[in-house]
């Protein structure tokens, strides 16, 4: 199902809210590429949809993350970052952030604001499409 909102936005059914567990991670995953991957997250009743894949090593475990308050890390290397803004709340490891997404319930569905993935730039330097 798409929505539209007064902001000309659409947004898309991603999974019903009883799949959606406190404080642990969901994976969203996109038939078309593997790198387009959503992560969501439930903590203290908000909702919160992030990229899936770290961009420090490209790891697609985000959604396994450990959380702190609003702050998830990368069970990969321990990247840490802001579900909020995306954010990494560590500047010493970086400034590479999560890209964010609208999300909100209704009516026991959740729903994201409709993703427009790009290719990853470290695949098109390397020539993969």
């Amino acid at each position: 199902m798409v929505l539209e909102n007064s902001y000309d936005k659409e947004y898309i059914t991603i999974c019903k809210s009883a799949e959606l567990y406190e404080k642990k991670g969901k994976l969203i995953t996109f038939a078309e590429d593997e790198d387009f991957q959503l992560a969501l997250f439930r903590i203290d009743g908000k909702l919160f949809c992030v990229g899936n894949i770290c961009p420090h090593r490209h790891a697609a475990r985000i959604h396994e993350g450990i959380l702190d308050g609003i702050n998830v890390t990368c069970p990969e290397h321990g990247w840490e970052f802001s579900l909020e803004t995306g954010e990494n709340t560590n500047k010493h490891q970086g400034i590479r952030r999560l890209t964010t997404f609208e999300i909100f319930e209704s009516e026991g569905e959740i729903y994201i604001e409709q993703p427009h993935f790009e290719i990853p730039l470290w695949r098109t330097n390397a020539g993969i499409e």
